[in-house]
């Protein structure tokens, strides 16, 4: 899986108010963990919360998140992308393209 692709799904969904879940990507919870740290950890987004049990991932919460100038930016310098993705419906399908 593309992760910039991914990384431009999830800001886009979050630019327009809407919540990414992890379902809507197939991820496991390691996984979306994973990512959700990198969104906050690389200033992409902020109020993002990554819980813990037993060094697992136990919850991602993304429902407060919102993008950062640095994420808005992020998704200009890949805007050829927007012609193409169509929403998190169809999200599964655009990122294996």
């Amino acid at each position: 899986m593309n992760r910039k692709k991914l990384i431009y799904s999830l800001l886009t969904e979050i630019n327009q108010g809407n919540e990414p879940k992890r379902n809507d990507y197939e991820l496991t919870f390691e996984q979306w963990g994973e990512l959700a740290l990198l969104l906050k950890d690389e200033g992409l987004a902020k109020g993002i919360s990554v819980q813990y049990a037993d060094d697992t991932v136990y919850a991602v919460f993304l429902s407060s998140s919102k993008i950062t100038m640095k994420g808005i930016e992020f998704l200009e310098s890949n805007s050829g992308w927007a012609k193409t993705y169509k929403g998190i419906k169809e999200a599964r399908d655009w990122l294996k393209l």
